[in-house]
């Protein structure tokens, strides 16, 4: 081997890893997961080729995958923490938002209706219409972030299904209910 290499983390169980120049795919040595070594341009990046649940050496450093199976975990909490509170301050933030802009257009009707200022009362009007507007597409993006969100949850609880110590893990629920 060449004495050129880069110091980098197992993506599987968080053991370090020295990749040299002339590796392009190995096993982690801590847990058994495959990795294939990617370089573009200035960079080395570690892919993780098959789930280490059938390769792992159950000896190698039970510790070791313990921890790791607890900073998975632990990472599903939070992630799924960030979650929760994404759709409680969306809710929150859509309820205010139609509140608001349907007050306005009531209020912008009442004013053209009972003479108060033709102008005034379209004025009005429509500062209701683009705060429902607003409102909406501030839900398509908080949709879209969520559903980033769910996607990174399903990756770690498929991390901790695979993990050989999943039995001291319970996944959290998916989307759908189920785990």
């Amino acid at each position: 081997m060449t004495e050129h290499f880069v110091k980098l983390s197992c993506g599987n169980c968080g053991g370090e890893l020295e990749v040299y120049d002339d590796l392009d795919r190995f096993a982690c040595g801590r847990c058994g997961a495959e990795m294939e070594v990617q370089r573009r341009g200035g960079t080395v990046v570690l892919r993780i080729v098959t789930a280490a649940a059938g390769n792992v050496q159950t000896g190698a450093d039970p510790a070791g995958a313990e921890s790791a199976l607890k900073r998975l975990k632990e990472e599903a909490e939070n992630l799924s923490q960030q979650r929760e509170a994404m759709l409680k301050q969306s809710a929150e933030r859509k309820k205010l938002g139609f509140v608001i802009g349907a007050a306005l257009l009531v209020l912008g009707f009442l004013v053209v209706r009972f003479g108060g200022g033709f102008v005034v009362g379209l004025s009005l009007m429509m500062a209701g219409i683009l705060t429902l507007k607003f409102i909406r597409g501030a839900d398509k993006r908080a949709s879209t972030d969520m559903r980033e969100l769910q996607a990174k949850i399903d990756v770690v609880n498929g991390r901790i299904e695979d993990h050989p110590y999943r039995s001291l893990a319970p996944t959290l629920p998916s989307r759908d209910g189920t785990n």
